[in-house]
C-alpha cells in the first residue's frame, strides 16, 4: 500500500500542475458561472412576468386595455371588452399552467443559490457531457500519452505492474474531478452570494431538506459517474495508446452509449439519476429523462456496471504482451 501511494503522489504531482488538467478546470468552473447565471436569469424573468401577466388578468385589466386600444384596432371598444372578460377564466388557466412549467424550473434551478446546493449542482455539471468530455481528455493525454512519448518505459522499469500504474492514474483523474467540483461549488456560492441572490432570487423556493436531498443524489450519482468514466477512460487510453485514437474513440462511445433510446440505455438512466429536466436548455442537459418505466435507475444501471467491469476484465486478460 505504501508503495502505491508513493506512485499515486508522484502521478498526482506531475499530472495536476499541468496547463491541460489546469486549462480545463478554468475552463468548466468559467462554463458552470455563465450557465448558472443565465438560466437562474432566465428562469426568474419568465416567473416574475407570467405572474405579472396573471395580476392583470381581472375586469380592471380589461378596462385598462380598452382604454388605451388604438383608434385604428379594427374592432370597437365595447366589443374588445365584452371579449375581454368573456375569455378571462380561460386565459387565467393558460397563464397558471404556463406558471406551473416555470414555477418547476425555478424550483429545480434554486438549490444552485444555496451553500450546500452548490455542490449537487457542480456534481451535475460534472457527470453530464462537459465533465465526461474533459476526463476523456486528460486520460488520453495522460495515459495513451505515455505510449507515444515513450515515457511509459521508464515508469513501468520503477514499476513493473502495470494495474498498479493504471490504477493510480485513475485516481489522480478522480482527484481532478474532486478538486473540480469543489472549486466549481465555491465559484457558484460565491456567483449566488454576490449577484444572483440579489438579481435573480430562487432559494427561498426550496426548504433547506429539499436542498440537502438534492445535494445528496447529485453528489452519490455523479461520483458514481465520475469514478466508472475515470476507470473506462484510463483502460480505453491504455488499450489504444494514442491520445488522439483515445480522444475520439472517447467522445464516439460516449455519445453511442448515453443515447436516450431506451429507459435502459445509459443515458436515460444517468439523466433520471441526476433528474435532468428536458425543458432546460443547458449545457448539462443533453439527455432527457425517461418515460414508461417504474424501475429503479440504481436497477437499469446494474447491467452496464457489470459490463464495463467484464470489458476491464476480459481486456486485462488479452493484453498485449507489451502493456506488460
Amino acid at each position: 500500500m505504501g508503495s502505491w501511494l508513493r506512485l499515486f503522489g508522484a502521478e498526482l504531482r506531475r499530472t495536476l500542475p499541468r496547463l491541460l488538467p489546469v486549462g480545463l478546470l478554468v475552463l468548466l468552473v468559467t462554463g458552470a458561472v455563465f450557465q448558472a447565471r443565465a438560466v437562474q436569469d432566465v428562469a426568474h424573468s419568465n416567473l416574475d412576468q407570467v405572474r405579472t401577466g396573471m395580476a392583470h388578468l381581472t375586469p380592471e385589466g380589461c378596462a385598462e386595455d380598452t382604454a388605451g386600444l388604438p383608434p385604428d384596432a379594427g374592432v370597437s371598444p365595447e366589443v374588445f371588452h365584452r371579449e375581454c372578460v368573456e375569455n378571462l377564466p380561460r386565459t387565467i388557466e393558460m397563464y397558471r399552467n404556463i406558471e406551473v412549467g416555470f414555477t418547476a424550473t425555478a424550483e429545480h434551478l434554486a438549490p444552485a443559490q444555496h451553500p450546500v446546493g452548490t455542490v449537487g449542482a457542480s456534481f451535475g455539471w460534472l457527470a453530464t457531457v462537459p465533465g465526461l468530455v474533459a476526463i476523456i481528455l486528460l486520460a488520453a493525454y495522460f495515459t495513451a500519452g505515455e505510449w507515444s512519448r515513450g515515457t511509459v518505459v521508464p515508469l513501468l522499469l520503477h514499476e513493473q505492474r502495470l494495474w498498479r500504474l493504471l490504477s493510480a492514474k485513475t485516481a489522480v483523474l478522480l482527484v481532478w474531478s474532486l478538486l473540480t467540483a469543489a472549486v466549481m461549488s465555491l465559484a457558484l456560492w460565491a456567483l449566488a452570494a454576490l449577484h444572483t441572490r440579489r438579481a435573480h432570487p430562487l432559494h427561498d423556493m426550496v426548504s433547506d431538506a429539499e436542498v440537502r436531498a438534492y445535494t445528496l443524489q447529485r453528489a452519490g450519482v455523479g461520483l458514481l459517474v465520475l469514478a466508472i468514466t475515470c476507470v473506462a477512460s484510463v483502460a480505453l487510453a491504455a488499450a489504444l495508446r494514442s491520445p488522439l485514437r483515445s480522444s475520439l474513440a472517447g467522445v464516439l462511445l460516449l455519445g453511442l452509449v448515453t443515447l436516450p433510446i431506451t429507459a435502459w440505455s445509459p443515458g436515460a438512466i444517468l439523466a433520471d439519476g441526476l433528474e435532468l429536466k428536458p425543458y432546460l436548455n443547458a449545457w448539462d442537459h443533453v439527455w432527457t429523462t425517461p418515460l414508461g418505466t417504474s424501475v429503479p435507475a440504481s436497477i437499469r444501471a446494474l447491467p452496464w456496471v457489470v459490463l464495463l467491469l467484464g470489458v476491464v476484465w476480459h481486456g486485462w486478460r488479452v493484453r498485449p504482451r507489451s502493456l506488460v
